[in-house]
């Protein structure tokens, strides 16, 4: 895409009634929104006002034209708005984490590498779970026990790394404190 030509067009763009903001979202950003080259939005859509940027931009660039609520409600522009992409016309949008409904979590890494043989095998049962085989009358009985990773819903993002809900990051670190594992604590926000 050519950044000067996408200058001139907001120009003529800037002007068509109801337009607010134009905005260039930058390579990387362009690729996650499916090669949307300039995003524009309006106060208030209109058949004509949409009518009247297609004419203007007429095949030289791939748009997307949302309003001021949308916005609100599309993480993956909220996300090239905040990073690379540059604001052709208009006035930056302020997105809270409230209208994106982002969710707290905690990244948690762990390190067993001082810990005992045992001690990392119980650990890790308190965390993933385990299976327990046994016979009875002579018949082989298979008891699966769950581990705090299934039933609070946590992610294994990696080998000692898991992102868990905030409110549920205590529970996750009890059991860290419990076995004497090294953690630690980064907080992110996640859709």
């Amino acid at each position: 895409m050519d950044f000067k030509l996408a200058v001139e067009l907001t120009r003529k763009i800037k002007k068509v009634k109801g337009v607010v903001s134009v905005m260039y979202p930058g390579a990387a950003a362009s690729k996650t929104l499916n090669d949307i080259d300039l995003i524009v939005v309006h106060s208030v859509k209109s058949e004509s006002s949409i009518q009247k940027v297609n004419d203007l931009v007429a095949g030289k660039f791939r748009t997307e034209q949302i309003t001021l609520e949308e916005l609100g409600n599309n993480p993956e522009i909220n996300a090239a708005m905040s990073g690379e992409g540059v604001l052709l016309h208009g006035k930056a949008v302020d997105i809270t984490a409230e209208s994106v409904q982002l969710k707290s979590r905690i990244i948690l890494t762990y390190d067993t590498t001082e810990m005992n043989q045992n001690d990392r095998n119980k650990l890790n049962r308190a965390l993933y779970g385990g299976i327990s085989t046994y016979k009875k009358d002579g018949e082989r009985i298979v008891k699966e026990y769950p581990g705090i990773i299934s039933k609070i819903n946590a992610l294994k993002l990696g080998k000692g790394v898991l992102m868990v809900d905030r409110f549920n990051s205590s529970l996750v670190i009890q059991i860290l404190k419990t076995f004497k594992a090294q953690w630690k604590e980064i907080p992110v926000w996640t859709y």
